[in-house]
């Protein structure tokens, strides 16, 4: 899927990053930019743990978009994921379309590896035409943002902590999107995503339930996203 569900959903103005939510694709391997900071990985519970990489929230999250957006390669690994620093798999979301019908996706990772997963992500572009740059949402739409994200019957974010997942950035240099126009490039990033500690080997149930309360970008979104998630011994 890659950049093409997201400059679908550019052309409506969101993309659900859990929305892009993009998820996935592959190819070789090149290398990962380099980013300052720490961050500590969410569990389950909502606590935090020590951190197994040194990139911020923010910076997984604009690997995350560089590389679906086709700018960054990343190496595949055996079960066909994204994996970065060696141990942090970017977790491909299902090609829903927003408007309550239900996506799944089945996804295999071994123990020991981390991820990240966008949950619910606005991404703001500038234009090859006399169109304005897309300008941020105000900050009340994911207080009224109406999500639920849970592994294993848990809830992990939910409306009440979701402003711990959320970042804001802008991309610099931006990311260029060819052969797509009025949009010429991807400017700024707004959005609910997580980076999580490894799960215990096993079989794991991912489920996403989220729609904007208020407008976003002009519309209102919803999804009912599933995973089904397993760890497989090393």
């Amino acid at each position: 899927m890659r950049g093409e569900r997201r400059i679908k959903n550019l052309h409506k103005n969101i993309i659900k990053a859990g929305l892009t939510v993009i998820l996935l694709g592959t190819g070789p391997f090149l290398a990962t930019p380099a980013f300052a900071g720490k961050h500590k990985t969410p569990t389950s519970n909502g606590s935090n743990t020590s951190n197994q990489s040194s990139r911020t929230l923010a910076a997984w999250n604009e690997a995350y978009e560089r590389w679906a957006f086709g700018e960054l390669a990343i190496t595949i690994d055996s079960n066909g994921n994204a994996i970065a620093d060696n141990q942090v798999v970017l977790i491909p979301v299902p090609d829903a379309s927003g408007d309550g019908t239900p996506g799944h996706l089945d996804v295999t990772l071994n123990a020991g590896e981390a991820f990240v997963l966008p949950l619910w992500v606005l991404l703001g572009a500038d234009h090859t035409d006399a169109t304005p740059p897309t300008a941020l949402e105000p900050l009340s739409v994911f207080q009224a943002l109406n999500l639920t994200f849970q592994i294993d019957g848990v809830t992990v974010v939910n409306q009440a902590n979701a402003l711990k997942f959320y970042s804001v950035f802008s991309f610099k240099p931006p990311i260029q999107v060819n052969n797509s126009p009025p949009i010429n490039s991807i400017i700024w990033f707004q959005g609910i995503s997580i980076v999580h500690a490894p799960l215990p080997v096993g079989t794991h149930t991912f489920q996403l339930d989220a729609v904007n309360t208020q407008p976003a970008l002009g519309g209102f979104f919803e999804y009912h996203d599933t995973w089904t998630v397993t760890v497989r011994p090393k």
